[in-house]
């Protein structure tokens, strides 16, 4: 038993001999709908549903058998495929492809480039083999490039099929014949056929005596095309059958509205010699009503066994033509998805090869792909390939945290973000901080509000200090550091609302603070920095050097280094264990240094409307930033690469504007004028910027969205 065999004895069985439920008529094989068992009311409406497609087979060209394949072999699934790449094995065989050529040299079967077609090509031709017979193929990856093949006139030469009849005897008006024989030039170049390879669907007694004895050369597609009708269907059109065995035809039971369409063209098909029908060109793969009944049929009515047989039957029908279109869809159809077939692990292993897009990609092809391509582990592993700016929680969904980290960097490029306005200071902003859930602005009011980050809600109002709080820091989710004009640093207890600590050791206003664990550094208008140990409330060193007012304050990630920035004009790096400093950076010749930010051995700092960004190293200047109209007050920066020099700063002044830049570009990338005056100060995290103004308005401008 040979694989072809074996394949198609797999499939359920469609139709048996007489003795096991059909019957042999003439030498030939009749076949029956209910699978050699006794008829039912379906099976036999089954055979009648064929019957019709059998007429209608008839009255239809080749682009619109092609049209209705195309929609059938798009409403199949495996198992059709499966059939029909068996039973048509011998069309996509190539040296079939070789034998079409020789006997049929008016027709172009143009074999289809195939994965192992191509390395064959590639091996012969390394190997120099040129003693075998080449036919050049075509490379169709999409369901649309068959359909242009076919479109394309050059790609595919057939004879034209004639309708005329072949016989000189006239038909017999109750047993019509529906042959379609080609023109005599193309007969004249066919071989000799046997009449036993005429394939019947049905009766025999169609076929005249005349054509026991086919003459020398014989039409090959006749066995395609060749198909009397049933019977049962002769009878029930017979004048004498009555009406309601005729209305038992013609209206099916599954028909929802085509019942005299049906009627029509039945009784023009059987009813008497046929007169040619006038045909109207449909417009591409636009299905006739005859077409869409059968979609129906098809796709709502019959199950794979009746799809199968419905096949099997069909392609008798077709010519070479439609068999060839078949082909070159099963070609494209025909798969095995491999990674369904691996182990997880090992499909997961491929899968990881992917680029994110790619994964998306991967994920519309069928619901393993789909499952296998959101696996956590796997995107997971994608999100580890990434800066992640987002925040992870306990228990992540790592597709989506990789989606919403994408989603934040476009919304930064772009400007793309939610703003929320926080109003509730009697009096101007100066100062804003915040965590997680939490913001904390201090105002000249006096007084310090907690609010919600997302929703703007006020939390809580803390009172104590008697003039404008300068600098917030939280220190745990409970206690709250602020400094203010009355020179005193206060520890708040948030549970409940009241002063746990008060630190005095500045003699004049706080304008600043910083702080890296438990360290805490504070600068003031006395020309000193002080560096407290913050949870035990002890002075640990007191920085002199500057000969002006101390505005700006900040520390490396590690916190061994504190740079301070001075109405001297100077900036100086400390070191933290000792108190000393280690070098001092002369910024400006003219005004203050109002704003200073360190990040991944960067320095940024600002002096009029002027920002400048340095190499702490060598204390080069990188670069400079000049869009600001007035005086900058608040700059933060942020160094996601130090080598390649990849990173961001945040900007504010006193001309009411919100800048952030590339540090690698002069010209920023995007500015906000939401403050109708001077911005106090900014703080900004990978998802938002907050911001303090004047205008007694806290904004916060969130980019996760």
């Amino acid at each position: 038993m040979n694989k072809v065999e074996k394949m198609r004895n797999s499939f359920p069985k469609i139709g048996v001999l007489e003795g096991q439920g059909g019957r042999e008529m003439g030498g030939a094989v009749t076949w029956r709908g209910h699978g050699g068992v006794h008829p039912t009311p379906s099976s036999v409406e089954f055979d009648r549903q064929l019957d019709k497609v059998a007429i209608w087979l008839e009255h239809w060209d080749h682009d619109e058998r092609c049209c209705l394949l195309e929609s059938l072999l798009r409403k199949s699934n495996y198992t059709q495929f499966q059939f029909l790449y068996t039973v048509m094995q011998p069309t996509l065989h190539r040296d079939f492809m070789y034998t079409a050529c020789s006997h049929f040299p008016d027709i172009d079967f143009q074999p289809v480039s195939t994965h192992t077609s191509r390395e064959l090509k590639e091996k012969v031709t390394r190997l120099r083999q040129n003693n075998y017979f080449r036919v050049k193929s075509a490379y169709l990856q999409l369901d649309d490039d068959v359909k242009a093949k076919f479109k394309d006139s050059d790609c595919i030469k057939l004879p034209h099929l004639a309708s005329h009849q072949y016989r000189s005897e006239p038909m017999n008006k109750s047993t019509p014949s529906l042959l379609k024989l080609t023109s005599k030039s193309v007969l004249s170049k066919l071989p000799q056929v046997h009449q036993a390879a005429v394939v019947k669907w049905g009766s025999t007694s169609s076929i005249s005596s005349d054509m026991q004895q086919p003459p020398q050369h014989v039409d090959t597609l006749l066995r395609f095309v060749e198909m009397p009708v049933r019977r049962h269907m002769q009878d029930e059109m017979s004048p004498r059958v009555g009406n309601n065995v005729r209305s038992s035809l013609t209206s099916d039971s599954t028909n929802t509205g085509n019942s005299s369409t049906d009627s029509q063209l039945l009784s023009t098909a059987v009813a008497g010699p046929r007169k040619k029908r006038k045909r109207v060109s449909l417009p591409p793969c636009q299905l006739s009503p005859e077409a869409q009944q059968l979609m129906y049929w098809y796709t709502d009515v019959w199950n794979n066994t009746r799809k199968n047989e419905f096949f099997h039957k069909l392609l008798l029908k077709l010519d070479p033509r439609q068999h060839y279109f078949i082909s070159n869809f099963l070609t494209i159809k025909q798969h095995r998805d491999f990674l369904a077939l691996l182990p997880e692990h090992l499909a997961l292993k491929i899968l990881s090869y992917l680029s994110p897009a790619e994964l998306l990609q991967a994920s519309r092809v069928n619901k393993t792909w789909h499952c296998l391509t959101n696996n956590n582990e796997l995107w997971r592993s994608k999100c580890n390939e990434v800066k992640m700016e987002v925040r992870v929680n306990s228990a992540p969904v790592w597709k989506k945290l990789f989606r919403d980290n994408m989603y934040l960097r476009l919304n930064w490029n772009n400007g793309v973000c939610r703003k929320v306005d926080l109003q509730g200071h009697t009096e101007s902003v100066l100062s804003v901080t915040f965590d997680e859930t939490r913001l904390a602005s201090g105002s000249l009011d006096q007084t310090i509000k907690l609010w919600d980050i997302k929703s703007g809600e006020l939390l809580q109002t803390l009172k104590g200090h008697t003039r404008g709080v300068w600098c917030l820091n939280f220190y745990t989710k409970h206690l709250l550091i602020s400094g203010s004009y009355d020179s005193t640093i206060r520890i708040w207890n948030l549970r409940s609302g009241g002063t746990t600590r008060t630190l005095l050791g500045h003699e004049g206003p706080v304008w600043a603070m910083v702080r890296r664990g438990s360290t805490l550094v504070t600068t003031s208008q006395d020309k000193t920095a002080k560096v407290w140990d913050i949870g035990r409330c002890l002075l640990l060193h007191t920085l002199n050097g500057h000969h002006a007012a101390v505005f700006a304050v900040d520390m490396t990630e590690s916190g061994d280094v504190i740079i301070t920035g001075s109405a001297d004009r100077s900036v100086r790096l400390w070191d933290c264990e000792s108190g000393k400093c280690k070098k001092v950076i002369w910024i400006s010749q003219t005004t203050s240094i109002m704003s200073v930010s360190i990040s991944n051995g960067y320095l940024a700092c600002s002096y009029g409307e002027t920002i400048c960004l340095y190499r702490v190293k060598d204390t080069k200047l990188i670069r400079t930033f000049q869009e600001h109209r007035k005086r900058v007050e608040s700059v933060e920066l942020r160094m996601a690469e130090s080598e390649t020099l990849e990173g961001m700063i945040v900007s504010a002044g006193k001309d009411g504007l919100l800048k952030y830049w590339d540090v690698n570009k002069e010209e920023s990338i995007q500015t906000f004028s939401g403050h109708s005056e001077q911005v106090n100060c900014i703080r900004f995290d990978e998802l938002r910027i907050a911001s303090a103004s004047y205008d007694n308005k806290i904004r916060i401008w969130d980019f996760n969205v």
